[in-house]
């Protein structure tokens, strides 16, 4: 018997200014045991392995999230749903292809990203001050980027703005699909403010910042239009 879902007692709706839709997902609470029969038995397996049980209550709610927000949005049931790998790893719901989500981790929150026939990518990260933010900027971001975050205060190079940076560019590496493919110097997606990103000419990433929780700083990224083989791009 199929067991109805409380989307209101899992995730939230966030209301920014986005062309995809996106979800705030708490992962704190322990998992209703009727919504984890929802899950595949590799999704059970997967998580009896984690030691923690923080982890483990982690991974079955963000599961449980995907699924009843893939419910709301294409209507297939829950404890119906069947995943996929594309061929870049991410999953994909099996028999519709053109539902694209995005999934992230931070602390005990989770969000996610849904669109239609437009590849995309969400990232969330807990606000925080990193001692090698420098080093990571001069090995991950690119020129412009690093040229903007040098006039500003270590609070903010080394914290907040640092981040943003940082969320922006795995945004868009999640929506290519192409991982640590391409440099990620060569992707200047910025570190403030709606933005479009062009690669090779052939695709264009909107992309941009967003603050999903106190404490907490995200990007979300659209691509529009991919090729068929988006490792193709870098090649």
């Amino acid at each position: 018997m199929a067991y109805m879902l409380d989307i209101a007692r899992l995730a939230r709706p966030l209301a920014i200014d986005a062309p995809l839709s996106l979800w705030l997902v708490d992962l704190s609470a322990p998992p209703d045991a009727q919504a984890v029969s929802c899950l595949s038995d590799m999704e059970c397996e997967r998580a009896a392995r984690f030691a923690s049980p923080r982890h483990r209550n982690r991974y079955l709610n963000a599961h449980i999230a995907v699924r009843v927000l893939m419910e709301e949005h294409c209507g297939v049931a829950a404890h119906r749903q069947r995943f996929v790998l594309q061929a870049d790893g991410k999953p994909q719901l099996a028999n519709f292809p053109n539902w694209q989500f995005s999934l992230s981790y931070a602390d005990d929150v989770a969000l996610m990203g849904i669109d239609f026939d437009n590849r995309v990518g969400v990232d969330i990260e807990a606000d925080r001050n990193l001692a090698d933010a420098d080093e990571l900027s001069a090995l991950h971001f690119h020129p412009r980027e690093r040229d903007a975050l040098a006039p500003l205060p270590s609070t903010l190079r080394q914290g907040v703005a640092f981040l943003q940076g940082w969320t922006r560019k795995e945004a868009c590496l999640k929506a290519l699909g192409c991982g640590l493919s391409m440099a990620t110097t060569d992707i200047h997606s910025g570190i403030s403010g709606q933005a479009r990103v062009h690669i090779a000419a052939q695709v264009e990433i909107m992309v941009d910042s967003f603050t999903p929780l106190v404490g907490f700083t995200a990007a979300w990224a659209r691509v529009s239009p991919l090729p068929d083989d988006p490792a193709s791009l870098f090649q």
